[in-house]
C-alpha cells in the first residue's frame, strides 16, 4: 500500500508573477484538493492526523501478515514554524497497529552536471529569504521523508524463486546507494 497524506494549500499550487499575470502581485492557482471544506486538505493538523490515523488502520486490514505499507510526506512551515508531518505520520501508523521498519529520505531536487539543483517553490524561497533578512537561519526543505511500515506478523512465502531483487544484501549485484542499496533487476 502507497499512501500521502494531503498538505493542505500552503504546500501545493502555481504560482505567477505580475509580469506572467498582468495582475498586480503575486498569484497562487492550483492549490486547493476541493472545494469540499469536509476534505482532509481543509482541516486542522489534529483532525488530520486523527483521520489519517483511522484510513492506515483501515489499510492495515487489507494487508496480508507482513504487508507493507508506504507514506510519503514532508515537512513544512507555517508562520515561520516548522510543522513536522514525517514523525506525525509515523506516530499514525504506530497509532493505527503498524510496525515502523525503515525511514528514508527522497531529495527534491534534480541534477545537472553531477550536481544537485535545488527545486524550491517560489513561496518557499520568499519565505526563507524574509525569515534571513530578519536573522531566523531558515532553511529551504527539499526532499520527503518516505516511511515504510509493515503488518505485525510473519510474511507468506508465494514459493516463487527470488532472482535480482532476492538476492542476499552486500551481493555482486547490489549497487550502493545514499543509505540505502538498490539492486538492478537481471
Amino acid at each position: 500500500m502507497l499512501t500521502s497524506p494531503p498538505y493542505g494549500n500552503t504546500v501545493h499550487g502555481q504560482v505567477r508573477s505580475t509580469r506572467e499575470s498582468g495582475e498586480r502581485g503575486v498569484t497562487k492557482k492550483d492549490y486547493r484538493y476541493s472545494r469540499d471544506p469536509h476534505n482532509l486538505a481543509h482541516v486542522g493538523l489534529d483532525r488530520l492526523l486523527e483521520a489519517f490515523t483511522e484510513i492506515l488502520t483501515e489499510c492495515r486490514h487489507l494487508l496480508r501478515p507482513g504487508g507493507t505499507a508506504v507514506i510519503t510526506t514532508r515537512p513544512w512551515r507555517e508562520r515561520g514554524e516548522l510543522v513536522d508531518l514525517p514523525t506525525a505520520a509515523l506516530a499514525a501508523g504506530e497509532a493505527a497497529g503498524l510496525i515502523p521498519a525503515e525511514r528514508n529520505v527522497a531529495l527534491l531536487a534534480g541534477i545537472r552536471d553531477s550536481r544537485l539543483i535545488a527545486r524550491p517553490s517560489f513561496f518557499q524561497m520568499t519565505n526563507t529569504r524574509d525569515a534571513r533578512n530578519r536573522g531566523i537561519p531558515l532553511h529551504v526543505v527539499q526532499h520527503e521523508d518516505v516511511l515504510v511500515l509493515t503488518k505485525p506478523g510473519r510474511a507468506v512465502s508465494s514459493g516463487e524463486p527470488k532472482g535480482g531483487w532476492g538476492e542476499p544484501r552486500g551481493s555482486a549485484s547490489s549497487i550502493p546507494c545514499v543509505g540505502r542499496e538498490v539492486r538492478p533487476k537481471p
